[in-house]
């Protein structure tokens, strides 16, 4: 029987610091921010104090690496098809608020409310959340790019879209706030008023 290699140790540093991340989310989920105790995220993922300390060094910077570690996964796994060029203006706007409302419902979103609810009060998670969010937006913005390329060349997309994302985020926070909201039924008339907004501006 051939013996199995060993690790390297830069592997099993990777392997420490992916557990800490994966745990950290789940408790996140779970806890919220400010029930969240790197001591949980440490006996979730199995490793010691020490290993946590050497790689994060605050519970911001763990819980902000941790939502960055979900989003660069998730955008690895997502599979994007342009829209056909035969659809319509409205129908391609229909199709990629469709696809923008399934991201947001993506368990990073709610993750991620958590950590903008707690930085109105938290100055330290407040500057670690700022390069962050800069990179999703961006992100999203490469992502309308390849669904829907000559909706996004349009000189109006980028005002659309930051509409776009705060009327889902604002959905988001609603459903956040008041578990008993169901936001689904709420999205097709909020989707349907944000295209109606988009024609009239480009007329």
């Amino acid at each position: 029987m051939t013996a199995k290699p060993r690790r390297t140790q830069a592997e099993r540093r990777a392997t420490t610091r992916t557990a800490l991340l994966e745990a950290c989310v789940e408790c996140l989920l779970e806890q919220g921010y400010a029930g969240l105790t790197t001591a949980a995220v440490v006996q979730r993922a199995g490793v010691s104090r020490g290993a946590q300390a050497h790689h994060f060094s605050t519970k911001a910077e763990l819980v902000v690496a941790a939502l960055r570690h979900v989003a660069n996964r998730f955008g690895a796994e997502l599979v994007i098809e342009p829209l056909s060029p035969e659809l319509t203006l409205e129908q391609a706007q229909l199709a990629l608020l469709d696809q923008l409302w399934a991201l947001h419902t993506d368990r990073i979103y709610p993750a991620l409310m958590e950590l903008w609810l707690a930085a109105r009060t938290d100055e330290e998670l407040r500057a670690e959340l700022g390069d962050f969010e800069n990179d999703l937006t961006r992100r999203t913005m490469v992502f309308c790019q390849k669904l829907a390329p000559e909706l996004a060349a349009r000189p109006d997309f980028r005002s659309f879209l930051a509409t776009v994302l705060a009327a889902l985020r604002g959905l988001i926070l609603l459903e956040f706030v008041d578990r008993g909201h169901d936001v689904a039924r709420i999205w097709p008339g909020v989707r349907a008023q944000l295209c109606s907004m988009a024609a009239t501006d480009a007329g």
